[in-house]
């Protein structure tokens, strides 16, 4: 077993929580990616029930209206993640810079009075 002074315990707090926030914002956005592409999927159906309604009631040339509806592209799609991602990042940075201004001490047990 590895003895810690006072002063690593802190540190060592500090990584422990650190750590956890990260991957309680990873989880976060992991979480809005799955959203999203919910989203698209349900876009994606959504338009090829409207092109096959259109088809089945004669209405003819509806593919360039639906081009113009299909607004949710791969391309959006992946600016969108990208802004999570960003978002995310930016939340970890923030929470790191705050943890750098604390400092972090363990309560003495009882037992140790």
């Amino acid at each position: 077993m590895i003895e810690t002074s006072r002063e690593t315990e802190g540190a060592d707090l500090k990584d422990i929580i650190s750590f956890q926030i990260h991957r309680g914002v990873v989880s976060l956005y992991k979480k809005y990616f799955e959203i999203t592409e919910d989203l698209l999927s349900e876009h994606k159906v959504f338009l090829s029930r409207l092109g096959d309604k259109a088809e089945n009631s004669g209405v003819d040339s509806i593919a360039p209206l639906l081009k113009e509806l299909d607004y949710f592209t791969e391309e959006r799609y992946n600016q969108i993640r990208k802004k999570i991602l960003d978002a995310g990042n930016d939340a970890v940075r923030e929470l790191e810079r705050a943890l750098d201004f604390v400092e972090i001490k363990l309560k003495e047990s009882k037992e140790d009075e």
